[in-house]
């Protein structure tokens, strides 16, 4: 296994420049900078992700001319915490409120995007931001990304899809800048968060023999339907993405933005979002940036989201504030090899409290994972509690067990519930879980044998877990104290679908 230490920031520095591994003088400063972020989506359903059921071509080539990141994670496998943690640059545990769904980010914590727009950049955003959110609270940021341009379509669309026109938005944008100065645009979409337009895949030409089928999931037509319907909406988003691209070509930018896909967090099926299992928390991460990165490389140190905006604002000549615990991958990013790149990216932390009200009392499921190339290792707080929430609560408009989004596939689930020759599967995705897991991702991808109570991985657990704890006292979290702040953070209503 690979080895992780942590090193103090004036260490890091150091080391960088003895290996060499800072930004060549080369490269210029302040790029432009597209960030297209997708709601609900898993790192293996892209083309270059190995996908055959679903056509990316958009997000195929910014893989094949630039970099393809195999194993960048969210700090969070819930919408607003991974956002309000990319936009920080900070561990979810550290915000606050910031740290669950529909909390909000203190005024106190500093914004990559303001720090961009107070250094020269034009800040502008669309779709989805850092939402859903409890607005307009005292000492907090209400709209935290520069001005917000939402398009409409005019023609009409799928049902489930959201009615802002992704590209149009950016150009609207980029015809509104009077000067040359650098700019930064977030792109957030709707999809391929649920609800869908039911069997749209079909109608759309998804080929549903070819959906992989995780093996946490029943192979049976209700999830393969509901699958492609998942995977019709990242078409849908792929399709704006060309769009965005066509519009820099078009006006002499394209070599000179940076580009970066990704993700909030995983899939909306069981055993996947709001859970550290690699299909909540494992995204897909893209970077093109025209001949400033060597393009076809594949880089499997672990990364996180949170690291995203360190990186922006080294790239861009801007001091990383002392309050972000992510970590410029400027060093991966200008190094000429594929692989492994042995250093300082050795392992990275999610983590996870509550996701909407599935539970006695508002109480969430506290969890904390680290990840390296080989390895998932979670601690479990509170293993008593139902991880997806209890039969008993019903959210209105929603469902129960609640952290797992509402589909046709976990209606299959609860209607097999009480069937013996289904516990395993429901077991892995609405069971009790013990306080350690661990996970071998090369010989076991789809994480079904928890390896944690095996002696002969005793070594390995042991590891993990002290570099997991170390990081979470180096990095402040109260669970690293025994406290548990969350459970005071009341969500004053449950969260729409969409």
């Amino acid at each position: 296994m690979r080895k992780g230490i942590l090193i103090p920031s004036g260490s890091l520095i150091l080391l960088l420049l003895l290996c060499h591994c800072k930004r060549p003088e080369t490269v210029p400063l302040k790029p432009n900078i597209l960030l297209v972020i997708t709601d609900d989506q898993s790192w293996e359903h892209a083309g270059s992700y190995g996908d055959r059921a679903v056509r990316t071509p958009s997000i195929d080539r910014l893989s094949r001319e630039g970099i393809r990141f195999e194993n960048a994670y969210t700090a969070c496998p819930s919408c607003s915490p991974s956002r309000a943690a990319i936009l920080t640059g900070q561990d979810i545990y550290r915000l606050e409120e910031g740290g669950v769904l529909t909390g909000f980010i203190r005024d106190k914590f500093v914004l990559f995007p303001q720090i961009l727009a107070e250094n020269g950049y034009q800040v502008g955003s669309t779709g989805k931001r850092y939402w859903p959110r409890t607005q307009h609270m005292e000492g907090a940021v209400d709209e935290p990304i520069g001005q917000v341009y939402q398009v409409r379509h005019q023609e009409p669309i799928p049902e489930g899809i959201s009615r802002v026109d992704y590209s149009a938005s950016f150009n609207s944008f980029l015809e509104d800048r009077q000067d040359e100065d650098p700019f930064f645009f977030w792109v957030g979409t709707g999809e391929p968060h649920m609800p869908y337009d039911t069997d749209r895949g079909i109608v759309t030409g998804i080929d549903t023999s070819a959906i992989r089928i995780p093996g946490f999931l029943p192979d049976v037509p209700v999830a393969r339907l509901d699958l492609a319907d998942y995977l019709s909406e990242i078409e849908w988003v792929d399709q704006a993405l060309a769009e965005m691209i066509g519009i820099l070509e078009e006006k002499g930018m394209l070599e000179t933005t940076l580009i970066i896909f990704t993700s909030d967090n995983g899939m909306p099926f069981p055993r996947a979002k709001a859970t550290l299992y690699d299909h909540g928390v494992r995204m897909p991460l893209v970077m093109r940036w025209g001949s400033q990165l060597k393009g076809g490389r594949i880089i499997t140190n672990p990364v996180s989201l949170i690291d995203l905006g360190p990186t922006f604002l080294e790239l861009a000549g801007i001091e990383i504030p002392d309050q972000m615990t992510g970590r410029s991958l400027t060093d991966l990013l200008f190094r000429k090899q594929s692989g492994l790149i042995k250093g300082e990216h050795d392992f990275v932390v999610s983590a996870f409290e509550k996701h909407v009200l599935a539970r006695p009392d508002s109480l969430g499921f506290p969890r904390r994972a680290i990840h390296t190339d080989e390895w998932t290792y979670i601690i479990n707080y509170e293993p008593d509690r139902y991880p997806m929430g209890t039969e008993d609560i019903h959210i209105p408009w929603w469902d129960n067990f609640g952290e797992t989004d509402p589909s046709r596939t976990k209606e299959y689930f609860k209607g097999h519930m009480h069937q013996p020759a289904f516990t395993k599967l429901w077991n892995l995705a609405f069971g009790k879980v013990p306080p350690e897991e661990l996970y071998d991702k090369e010989e076991d991808p789809d994480m079904l044998v928890n390896l944690a109570a095996d002696p002969e991985y005793a070594s390995v657990k042991a590891d993990l877990r002290t570099k997991l704890e170390q990081y979470l006292v180096e990095t402040s979290d109260p669970r690293s104290r025994g406290l548990s702040p969350w459970d005071v953070y009341y969500l004053d209503k449950p969260v729409p679908p969409k």
